[in-house]
């Protein structure tokens, strides 16, 4: 258990504030306001990395903000490998231990799921990459970083049910009659 510093108190705090905006970003079915949402809390988790000295977290996290960026404005599959690129070489010059990979493997299922045209294919890579995410959270022991990726996969699941579970049962009722 780590001490109850105060960058590790602020760190928490800061995961706290990003849960906020991971939570409302796919509960937006427009694309450009979930990335919004995401710019904004992908800075708080990087601070939150940084903060608790994990180093290649922080780096690869903040390349997310300006993935994020660019994601809203295309889905343009150069720019998937630009940004997988820049994870793979930031992830070279900031390895320490083994878990660094988890989050790298996490975040590459995210990129991948950034750069889709298919909101649905999305937002199930999304999720898919936020479950790698939380089990690195849970074995770097960041107990708001689990809330909060918990939360995400959590709103995952609500916006998708949502926007195309709900809506698809609703079209086939009325076509029932």
């Amino acid at each position: 258990m780590p001490d109850l510093t105060l960058s590790f108190i602020i760190s928490q705090i800061a995961m706290t504030i990003a849960m906020g905006f991971d939570f409302l970003s796919l509960q937006y079915k427009k694309r450009e306001y979930t990335f919004l949402c995401l710019i904004v809390s992908a800075s708080f988790i990087s601070a939150h990395y940084f903060l608790l000295g994990k180093v290649a977290a922080g780096v690869i996290v903040f390349i997310s903000v300006l993935r994020f960026i660019t994601c809203y404005f295309t889905t343009n599959k150069k720019y998937l490998f630009i940004f997988i690129a820049l994870n793979t070489i930031s992830l070279f010059f900031t390895y320490k231990n083994s878990t660094d990979l988890i989050i790298y493997i996490g975040l590459i299922v995210f990129i991948i799921g950034n750069f889709q045209e298919d909101n649905k294919l999305m937002r199930k890579l999304m999720m898919g990459g936020t479950s790698i995410i939380v089990l690195y959270n849970a074995i770097i022991f960041s107990p708001m970083g689990v809330i909060a990726e918990g939360s995400f996969l959590i709103s995952g699941f609500i916006g998708y049910y949502r926007h195309y579970v709900k809506n698809n049962k609703k079209i086939k009722k009325s076509q029932i009659i």
